[in-house]
């Protein structure tokens, strides 16, 4: 019996326990566990280039976390004090425990020499783009952030430039990567700066799906040219409007303008 069906039944062995003594279940429980693996290359005092793998299962109960084995451990730990009867409970069960250390190699090597094929060969291209988002009036800076979206694998390196130079330090700042759950990752690489006129901004990225770093441009824009933007638009809507009262002045005089009809004697 493998590690999963070993410590189903250890589980409905520890429920029934609680049931028989007495414990009254509470009005809403969620039981679930979880197992999870990790990869990562080879180090760590093994030999270069060989992959490390780390298995972790989780005993969650009503959305806490209460058992925990990590195979770098070897042991099941109690995460919550409520875990603890369990954590000491399997770690008795010696079939359960070697199942548990075995699932590393058994469980999560075994699915990557399957999955691996798949994983490598897959290369989605992150969709760029950048947006300016103004501080309070109390500063006179401006956050632009480059937004790097649905990107596969995860290893991507994104960096800003103003004026062909690299801006580093504290006026950069990058998000977590985020998972979107369907095997691509978004992320927001943020940088502070007092804009000036003539200026240009540089979001660079670079990723296994691009042959070479791809550059996405942001200039700001000066005052006379966002003059002259809202200059635009508002002549566009007054045309728009001019527009249509004409078309309806025109419906009203064609509707007032009725042709009489010949009388019903000459039409038969």
């Amino acid at each position: 019996m493998g590690f999963g069906g070993i410590l189903a039944l250890s589980l409905a062995a520890a429920v029934m326990v609680a049931v028989i003594s007495g414990a009254k279940p509470p009005a809403h429980f969620l039981i679930q566990d979880t197992a999870e693996c990790y990869y990562s290359p080879g180090g760590g005092g093994g030999p270069e280039g060989q992959l490390e793998v780390r298995f972790v299962y989780r005993y969650i109960y009503d959305r806490e976390e209460l058992v925990r084995f990590d195979s770098a451990r070897g042991e099941f730990e109690a995460v919550a004090a409520l875990g603890e009867p369990d954590a000491r409970y399997w770690n008795g069960q010696k079939e359960v425990l070697e199942n548990a250390r075995a699932a590393a190699d058994v469980f999560c090597r075994h699915n990557y020499g399957i999955d691996e094929p798949f994983a490598r060969a897959r290369l989605v291209q992150p969709k760029l783009k950048i947006s300016a988002t103004e501080q309070d009036s109390s500063s006179q800076n401006t956050l632009l952030i480059c937004n790097v979206a649905r990107f596969w694998p995860a290893e991507i390196e994104i960096k800003w430039f103003r004026n062909g130079k690299e801006e580093k330090g504290p006026t950069v700042m990058t998000t977590d990567l985020i998972r979107n759950g369907d095997w691509t990752f978004q992320i927001q690489v943020m940088l502070e700066t007092k804009l000036e006129r003539g200026d240009v901004y540089t979001c660079q990225v670079d990723h296994a799906s691009f042959a070479s770093p791809v550059q996405v441009q942001w200039e700001p824009q000066s005052d006379s040219a966002r003059s002259k933007m809202w200059t635009g638009v508002a002549g566009l809507i007054l045309g728009l409007v001019f527009m249509a009262l004409g078309f309806i002045f025109f419906l009203r005089s064609k509707k007032g303008n009725v042709l009489p009809q010949p009388p019903v004697a000459l039409m038969s």
